[in-house]
């Protein structure tokens, strides 16, 4: 995926896509994380529904809460609350190093369970068995990609998918850019050296990486750190955090995806900005949460691709009006100072034109300029009062950025009948890329095209082509 520079599809993940694809995957931590805050065993559970089916049985099953586990993860969550809206601002205050509050509640869950004996007599899960050392480095057997190819496919898109997503949320809140092939790169060397070790393969955590940003760890080297503290809890100190309950870890994750959870409040400013947006949204959020991740991934990318085609699609037209005084063209119904110039009709599109949009464009225009088809009607030209007194149509062209050669074939045609009823038409302001396809279309014999570098121009000219006509 990097050799083919596949980093771009990320910016398929917009922003409604990534705030709803990261608030239901927060729900699903959570609901993974109930059995251990409660001290219940729930069914294992998976596909479509599964958190419904989850929430079920733990309905069911509420009244075998183990009180001792509730208790502790409640405790550890009160006290991950007061030390992050408390104890955490204060101290930065007064000192660059933050409190590593996650740290002590681990250390302390683990040696009050230690010498509780909690597991004994209250039948608290535990973390269990650590295994000690590193395995050793080995081929994976390549015969087995035939197999698994079509999934590794799929995983590969998720992971990625979920990485991005994470980076974008980080890189906003932290004012930094995020380089989609770069993260290719990393995560294929990633995989590639882990292989050897049989670990899984890799991406990123939503609880672990909210707790390393929460305890202020930014950049690569508190990566680093992290990797050299577990390799030496792999290696020497993994039974220490063997009689951890996992009750704490629970209550941890929970407090650490608040900020996530929160992101629930961005509907409201997508309601205000876009529908499209909150669609988008919504539809994630609810394909992540009552499906599964990798569908809800599905649907929200589909979502975006259809909303951005929506919005590329829907356009903005109106009159332009000058400014007195100026070469400043504005719209008329936004600018009460704005006047519209006699005998001429400067039209303003924004938007693309091309083979899908070319019908909508010039139905806009007719519209807009107040001129009536002879192909849509029987009435001629002179019959026509809202239009008898124009002389030249311009269109500016300054906010289409892009044109196809169906447009410049609409162009000629537009062209053709202004010509049969004596109206001058120009085209102005176009960008470069406009400009070539127009030159393009000229030499292909769809021409010729009167164009001017800017609105003003055509309007001077066309003033001195009414006067000469007087």
């Amino acid at each position: 995926m990097s050799f083919l520079r596949m980093g771009a599809l990320s910016s398929l993940l917009s922003e409604p896509l990534v705030s709803g694809f990261t608030t239901a995957s927060a729900i699903h931590v959570i609901v993974s994380q109930i059995k251990n805050i409660f001290g219940i065993k729930l069914p294992h559970h998976k596909g479509a529904f599964k958190i419904v089916y989850i929430a079920i049985d733990f309905v069911h099953l509420i009244p075998s809460t183990n009180v001792t586990a509730l208790t502790i993860s409640l405790i550890v969550i009160l006290f991950m609350v007061a030390s992050n809206e408390i104890l955490k601002p204060w101290l930065a205050k007064r000192c660059r190093i933050p409190a590593p509050t996650e740290l002590i509640a681990v250390i302390g869950g683990t040696l009050v369970s230690r010498y509780l004996h909690l597991e004994e007599r209250y039948e608290i899960k535990l973390v269990g068995q650590i295994p000690t050392g590193l395995p050793s480095p080995a081929l994976p057997n390549l015969d087995l990609l035939r197999v698994v190819a079509v999934d590794a496919i799929a995983i590969a898109i998720v992971s990625y998918s979920i990485v991005m997503s994470m980076a974008l949320t980080f890189a906003k809140k932290h004012s930094y850019e995020v380089r989609p092939n770069q993260e290719l790169v990393a995560m294929s060397a990633s995989n590639a050296v882990s292989s050897l070790f049989s670990c899984i393969p890799t991406a990123c955590s939503l609880s672990r990486s909210l707790i390393q940003e929460q305890t202020g760890g930014n950049t690569q080297i508190a990566s680093v750190v992290a990797s050299g503290l577990i390799a030496v809890v792999l290696l020497w100190i993994g039974p220490f955090f063997e009689t951890l309950p996992r009750s704490v870890l629970a209550g941890i994750i929970v407090v650490a995806l608040k900020g996530m959870l929160m992101q629930v409040s961005d509907l409201k400013r997508f309601f205000r900005e876009d529908f499209l947006e909150s669609l988008t949204w919504i539809c994630t959020f609810l394909s992540v949460v009552l499906i599964d991740i990798d569908i809800g991934l599905l649907v929200g990318i589909i979502m975006s691709i259809i909303a951005l085609y929506l919005k590329g699609w829907k356009s903005y037209s109106c009159i332009l009006g000058a400014i007195p005084g100026t070469g400043i063209y504005v719209d008329i119904g936004k600018h009460k100072t704005a006047i519209e110039i006699s005998s001429i009709k400067i039209f303003h599109y924004a938007g693309c034109i091309n083979f899908a949009s070319r019908a909508s464009f010039k139905r806009k225009l007719y519209e807009t300029i107040g001129y009536i088809s002879r192909k849509s009607t029987s009435k001629t030209h002179s019959e026509d009062s809202s239009f008898q007194d124009i002389r030249t149509v311009v269109i500016d062209l300054s906010c289409i950025p892009h044109i196809d050669y169906s447009a410049c074939k609409l162009f000629k045609e537009i062209n053709n009948e202004m010509d049969l009823i004596g109206v001058a038409f120009f085209l102005a302001a176009p960008s470069d890329r406009v400009f070539d396809t127009i030159m393009h279309a000229d030499a292909l014999g769809d021409g010729p095209f009167q164009t001017f570098p800017t609105v003003h121009d055509a309007v001077l000219f066309s003033q001195g082509k009414l006067d000469m006509m007087v």
